[in-house]
């Protein structure tokens, strides 16, 4: 066992799962039922960081979708929630600069509607950033303070996820439709 029990209910799972690209003992886990956890030293202490996310605007425990930790600096993590299993159908992204202790929504411009699946970060460019949602794919510059739709002959479709090959200057994403 690498970690106690992170889920917050008997019923619940871990959803989402990543290690630092930077420091392999840096691990972020995330679960259905809301809890965030992070440890700095390969599993052998937990932080949740939940009410640091409720601090920062989280109206209560959603969906984890996904964790990205950045490939730019050890610290930064990126956190997508999906929350339309609360009747809740607004985007949550959120980026911490600090493993969790404070967190900052980048949801700027985003349409209000619409849950978001999944944001990653670009492989070369770490202000360049892709977030999947229910209708479409959208892409930011700026880190998350503007956003602009990437969908050019792309259907209005989920996007669950996104990944890019190390060696193209490509995307790839995986849609549900």
């Amino acid at each position: 066992a690498v970690s106690p029990d992170l889920t917050a209910s008997k019923r619940g799972t871990v959803s989402a799962i990543a290690e630092s690209p930077r420091n392999p003992d840096v691990v972020w886990a995330g679960t259905d039922d809301g809890n965030l956890w992070v440890t700095r030293d390969g599993g052998l202490k937990w932080d949740n960081v939940l009410d640091k996310l409720r601090s920062a605007g989280l109206p209560g425990p959603r969906w984890v979708a996904s964790i990205g930790p950045s490939r730019a600096a050890e610290g930064r993590c990126y956190l997508c929630l999906d929350a339309h299993r609360s009747d809740d159908d607004r985007p949550y992204l959120y980026v911490t600069e600090d493993f969790g202790q404070s967190w900052k929504p980048i949801v700027a411009n985003l349409p209000s509607f619409g849950s978001t699946r999944v944001l990653r970060e670009d492989y070369t460019n770490p202000n360049v950033l892709y977030c999947g949602t229910e209708f479409g794919i959208w892409v930011s510059l700026n880190r998350g303070v503007s956003w602009a739709n990437l969908n050019n002959n792309l259907p209005t479709v989920a996007v669950h996820e996104v990944a890019q090959p190390t060696t193209a200057s490509e995307i790839d994403v995986a849609t549900h439709g």
